[in-house]
């Protein structure tokens, strides 16, 4: 959903429909606290979409029993079969990446989403997901890229140039890697982001990894102490770093609270050795205050409120840029860890001038399309985030 449209819902849902959304979320209550209305029950199919939890929602009524307009309830089917179909496709291709990587003996973990749709949901199509992340060991990843263009899939340009994706290896993702008719697979090297001890974490996560059989082939996992911490660090990282984060995450947190045995102490051990423990209090206050979790705490924190949760922060676009001038510069400034000057000055240079492959990424844009006018936007468009960057930087104050 756009943000025009979030502004809309912003100012006419009431509270009572944020709330019942949030009571339609949790795959364990056995009813709902009132009958919505069918202007309610149009704000909630908005809100559905906007989480991606619509196909989700089609399980949970039909599990209720509860009456839904016609003409929603036909739009959330056709939603849900199509995620069905959806989700047979990413199994098929999981267990054709698993017997890829097993050929030349790189491990993986499936992360995100896809470990949640294998591991925690009743019935195929209630988990919606646009790729596959995994996890693969930092010293493999020149085999695993030879491994995953052998086995049919192309890289895609997402960083500026080599140096800038060794240097936010353990950042984010690796460039993804794709093919016709197939979801997006995104390598990481790291499951905690910015910041975290990374080295320490890997250790761990390998030598705990868990695994279920998925159409006869064995699938690793994170064990589940570490799935709930990086699920409660995903969530709180993408309200911090986008003001906004999908509720679908927050039902997986509730799958796993309620049909996991969680060793809670291991929890908080792990988010404190892996130097987490602050970021993910807010969403575990925020679980135990909508969902009635009891979630152990160490210490009180502030929650998420009701509004934020559901809608996001009101000014997420200041958010986002005032945010950017210290991501560039922080960006500028690895050229440091940089070990020689020919790699420095591509990597400056890249930063300001894509490679073609990446400017065609970001722009959507054919093989045979012109791409020198897309250097001038991509100059215009970079020096006009900066400028909002300040500008909002000085007036927004972001936290």
């Amino acid at each position: 959903m756009n943000q025009i449209s979030q502004r809309n819902l912003r100012k006419e849902i009431p509270e009572t429909d944020l709330l019942l959304f949030l009571e339609l979320c949790d795959p364990f209550r056995k009813a709902i606290s009132s009958v919505p209305s069918e202007e309610s029950w149009h704000f909630l199919s908005e809100l559905s979409k906007l989480h991606g939890v619509t196909p989700f929602f089609f399980y949970r009524v039909r599990s209720l029993g509860i009456s839904v307009p016609n003409k929603i309830m036909k739009e959330w089917l056709g939603i849900y079969l199509y995620q069905i179909a959806g989700e047979k496709k990413a199994r098929r291709q999981i267990k054709e990446l698993k017997e890829i990587l097993d050929s030349e003996g790189i491990p993986m973990i499936l992360l995100k989403g896809a470990s949640a749709m294998l591991r925690l949901y009743p019935e195929l199509g209630l988990r919606t997901f646009v790729d596959l992340d995994i996890l693969i060991p930092v010293d493999r990843v020149f085999q695993f890229k030879q491994t995953m263009t052998t086995g049919g899939y192309k890289p895609l340009a997402a960083r500026n140039s080599p140096e800038d994706e060794e240097l936010q290896k353990f950042d984010g993702h690796l460039d993804p890697f794709w093919k016709e008719e197939s979801l997006m697979i995104e390598p990481h090297l790291s499951i905690l982001g910015v910041g975290g001890e990374h080295l320490g974490a890997l250790s761990e996560i390998w030598q705990e990894k868990e695994e279920t059989n998925t159409d006869g082939i064995s699938v690793g996992h994170l064990s589940k102490e570490q799935f709930i911490v990086h699920t409660l660090l995903h969530t709180a990282k993408h309200l911090s770093d986008e003001g906004f984060t999908e509720i679908k995450w927050f039902i997986d947190l509730l799958y796993t609270i309620r049909t996991w045995k969680i060793d809670w102490p291991k929890v908080r051990d792990i988010a404190r050795k892996w130097g987490v423990e602050n970021d993910i209090l807010p969403v575990m206050a925020t679980l135990n205050q909508y969902w009635q979790t009891n979630v152990p705490l160490p210490i009180t924190s502030e929650l998420i409120e009701l509004h934020i949760l559901v809608l996001g922060l009101k000014d997420r676009q200041k958010q986002y840029y005032a945010k950017l001038p210290t991501s560039y510069l922080e960006r500028l400034l690895k050229i440091r860890e940089i070990p020689d000057t020919a790699s420095q000055v591509r990597y400056l240079l890249r930063l300001f001038f894509p490679a073609r492959e990446n400017l065609r990424f970001r722009y959507n844009l054919s093989s045979r399309s012109l791409i020198i006018p897309y250097y001038l936007l991509h100059l215009f468009v970079t020096f006009k985030k900066v400028f909002l960057g300040f500008w909002y930087k000085l007036l927004y104050h972001p936290q």
